[in-house]
């Protein structure tokens, strides 16, 4: 009897004394996680965890040290624990949402969110992580709803949920909202850093409410100087003296912007009105007026959009009627990395040439056919631009001398060169083989455009663009009548408003 009451209290002897040591290990991580030696309390905290497996709160401590040191998986396996252990450790829960979310894994933030609401743990700071969780998902509407929650139950939290609540605003395009958000987390304590992000994020915030408007307006004018208006050959037309090819013109424009806000779905519509007229000094016989309307409805999806535009112009030639236009041309973007867009189309064209045809031969009404591909590359985060496209197509004109199909390859770049003044540059080279033999020449003609731009923008005031414009084109062909070379100079101004 005497022996067993010794091995009795030797044990709970031993067993004291191992729970004395976990509990002095803790205590020592306890303290070096309050001065920031994490590396050193994690040594603390697994030492306490041999001698003391089954505590949550050593499981709970382990894992926010694992969390300051950057090993997150870590941390996530020893908040798990501090759950699963008889008492939980109710702090773990948000711990938990939080390295799930911060690892991208969205699906288990969730799981545990439902959990600790069931378990009615930490409501507002659940509530808050709940918020940031479905906005990653872009679930806007949702996300607002537990943001105001969380703000609700802890009127602590004020400033950082507004700031969210701003992002949330933003994606789904309630931009004064945003604002109001924002204009709120700065007045809250305006020398923090919150207020400080809040500032640059307003900027942001406020060009979207400029460009985002629904309707837009600009009004432009330019002076050209065209030194081939008449598109004289290279080498003449035996027997002809064309005379008057060099001329100055007059380009004025205008143009409507609509763009409906419908909010965060993923659908989109711009509608378009633009009017381009083109008044010669001398040749008027080449002065163009053109109206066009266009229709773009669309849907994003993730990395990507398709949109299918459709465009009427309507153009008249010295006063007179000279051509309809009907275009439909579906796309779809895809940014398969960030900033590198890939784009695929294909499209329809129907021109009918308004005028007095005098030779059927040379009628171009008719149907064209095209389709090809691009590719995007985004500079300067956002503010410049590369672009590759190439496309085919097939005019099928009425008249035998204009049926022809065609490849073309066009090659841009918007670069921006210092604070609102950009570079604009444009090649383009179209190769066109006609499908019959030309009535007059008796074969086949073929023709190889080469178009060269550049250009300067400079952005004066937020309501007024300045340009500059070079642009050279040579055409060659095996008929001498098509080949010729062209040179325009344009400088103008635009509105905005």
């Amino acid at each position: 009897m005497k022996k067993t009451t010794v091995i009795i209290v030797a044990l709970f002897l031993f067993s004291a004394s191992i729970l004395m040591a976990a509990e002095t290990k803790l205590d020592e991580g306890i303290a070096a996680l309050k001065e920031e030696n994490f590396e050193e309390a994690i040594i603390f905290f697994k030492k306490a965890k041999l001698s003391q497996p089954g505590s949550s709160a050593i499981a709970y401590y382990l894992g926010v040290a694992l969390k300051k040191t950057g090993d997150i998986k870590g941390a996530e396996e020893s908040f798990t624990e501090a759950i699963n252990i008889v008492p939980p450790v109710e702090e773990a829960y948000t711990e938990l949402i939080e390295v799930c979310y911060s690892q991208g894994k969205l699906s288990d933030a969730k799981d545990w969110i439902a959990k600790a609401e069931a378990a009615k743990v930490r409501p507002a700071a659940v509530a808050f992580l709940k918020g940031l969780v479905l906005l990653k998902e872009d679930d806007n509407s949702g996300a607002i709803e537990a943001l105001n929650k969380a703000k609700e139950l802890d009127p602590s939290l004020t400033q950082t949920v507004n700031y969210q609540l701003a992002a949330a605003y933003n994606k789904e395009r309630k931009f004064t909202d945003a604002k109001t958000a924002l204009e709120a987390v700065i007045e809250a304590d305006p020398s923090s850093d919150m207020a400080s992000f809040a500032r640059e994020y307003q900027k942001a915030v406020e060009d979207n409410i400029a460009s985002n408007k629904e309707w837009r307006f600009t009004v432009g004018i330019a002076y050209r100087y065209d030194d081939n208006v008449l598109l004289k050959p290279e080498d003449g037309i035996p027997g002809v003296d064309i005379s008057g090819q060099r001329d100055s013109a007059i380009l004025n424009t205008f143009r409507i912007d609509y763009q409906p806000n419908l909010g965060s779905s993923q659908w989109f519509l711009n509608m378009q009105y633009n009017l381009i007229s083109n008044y010669y000094f001398h040749n008027e016989s080449h002065n163009l007026f053109i109206q066009s309307l266009t229709a773009n409805p669309g849907y994003n999806f993730k990395d990507g959009a398709v949109y299918l535009p459709v465009t009427y112009n309507y153009a008249l030639l010295k006063g007179k009627n000279y051509m309809g236009l009907l275009s439909v041309k579906p796309t779809v973007n895809w940014m398969f990395e960030k900033g590198h867009i890939a784009q695929a189309f294909a499209g329809y064209e129907r021109r009918g040439m308004l005028g007095t045809i005098s030779d059927p031969d040379e009628d171009r009404t008719g149907s064209r056919y095209l389709t090809g591909a691009g590719y995007i590359y985004i500079l300067s985060q956002g503010k410049g631009m590369l672009n590759f496209r190439y496309e085919y197509s097939q005019d099928l004109t009425e008249g035998q001398n204009w049926a022809n199909m065609g490849n073309k390859l066009t090659a841009g770049a918007t670069l921006p060169i210092i604070d609102d003044l950009y570079g604009i540059l444009n090649f383009e080279a179209f190769f066109q083989k006609y499908k019959y033999n030309h009535t007059v020449f008796g074969y086949k003609r073929r023709d190889d455009t080469y178009t060269g731009t550049a250009g300067i923008v400079w952005q004066a005031t937020k309501f007024m663009d300045v340009s500059v414009q070079y642009s050279h084109t040579t055409a060659y062909s095996n008929i001498y009548l098509y080949k010729y070379d062209r040179n325009m100079y344009t400088t103008g101004v635009e509105f905005k408003f």
